[in-house]
């Protein structure tokens, strides 16, 4: 089962804390998976990618070491952690300054790395070595995943054949489960984002509500949004749901936080709209997410045609009824770019 986003900070944070000059398996274990679920959240960010990659690579050669005391790489893990942290509390989008702390951080760790093949080179047993992220931070990429590329110009990790690499796991390509083409009288509903209008397929609406001006500014701050926040006074909070979020148990559903994620392509905005008078949380399969605007439509529109012409998020031009036309939101694509996977 995917652990929560909070519950993968609070075991960075206890780690970070930790006194312990030894990692324990199981608390490897509890960091490898609070990784995964944050690479998951920040699939998006390329640096803080090569951040939680860098922190894996340390995290598996301790594991090879059994344990085994190693103040500087514990050094290393920890302030990596603690950045991971911070850019996650802050809530803020600072493209420059992530790729500088990246930039930084690669050669602490190229370093770290040279240090213990060295190290290696005057002991009597072979160590193995934190692996490389498979993309230094700081090169250019697209939006999903940091692109394969050569390490900065002033840093040169060991050749792969001197260091044994980490398994590595890869993002699944492009294919039919993010080429989204809606059926003929589906029904959609229309929410403006900025001064553009979509229409999302009502089938992936597990939600829509509006928001507080309070409650809109906390989200906005921490680009999160707790799902305890819609627990019904009484009643069953998976009820509130439509789609897979209601077969989560109410228990579950309180501990989640989902992302706010923000559509890409045409005329949209870089960034959530912070006037938004309402949320629509969507979901494609167990991914979910949170989107900020305005609904437009209180009744769901019919499809009549559509016309393929993806451009980012955007699936095409839909026909609704009354020959009104819409963009139509690609609501795969964007959720397995940002969404959360609630397993």
């Amino acid at each position: 089962m995917t652990i929560s986003i909070d519950e993968s900070i609070q075991i960075f944070k206890a780690e970070i804390i930790a006194q312990d000059q030894r990692l324990a398996a199981r608390r490897s274990e509890a960091l490898l998976e609070a990784c995964a679920c944050l690479k998951l959240r920040f699939n998006s960010r390329k640096n803080v990618l090569a951040l939680l990659a860098m922190a894996e690579g340390v995290i598996q050669y301790l594991r090879k070491r059994e344990g085994g005391a190693d103040p500087e790489c514990l050094d290393f893990l920890k302030e990596t952690l603690a950045h991971v942290v911070n850019i996650y509390e802050e809530g803020k989008f600072d493209p420059q300054r992530e790729e500088q702390l990246g930039q930084r951080m690669y050669k602490h760790f190229t370093a770290l790395r040279a240090t213990l093949k060295g190290r290696r080179a005057t002991s009597a047993g072979p160590h193995p070595q934190p692996a490389a992220p498979q993309t230094p931070p700081g090169e250019a990429a697209g939006a999903e995943e940091p692109a394969p590329g050569p390490p900065p110009a002033d840093v040169s990790p060991p050749p792969a054949a001197d260091v044994p690499q980490a398994e590595k796991k890869s993002t699944p390509a492009a294919g039919p489960h993010r080429q989204y083409k809606p059926q003929i009288g589906e029904s959609f509903q229309v929410i403006r984002i900025g001064e553009q209008t979509l229409a999302v397929a009502g089938s992936a609406i597990a939600l829509t509500a509006k928001l507080r001006p309070r409650r809109r500014a906390a989200y906005l701050a921490s680009c999160q949004i707790p799902l305890k926040d819609f627990n019904p006074l009484f009643g069953n909070l998976s009820r509130r749901f439509q789609g897979p979020l209601s077969t989560i148990p109410a228990g579950r559903l309180k501990k989640l936080n989902l992302p706010l994620v923000t559509p890409k392509g045409g005329d949209l905005p870089e960034l959530p709209e912070e006037e938004a008078a309402h949320l629509m949380i969507i979901s494609h399969g167990q991914w979910q997410g949170v989107l900020f605007g305005r609904l437009e439509t209180t009744t769901p529109l019919t499809l009549q045609r559509f016309e393929a012409a993806a451009n980012g998020d955007i699936a095409g031009l839909g026909t609704m009824e009354g020959d009104s036309v819409y963009q139509l939101l690609n609501h795969r694509a964007l959720l397995e770019r940002e969404g959360f996977l609630a397993v």
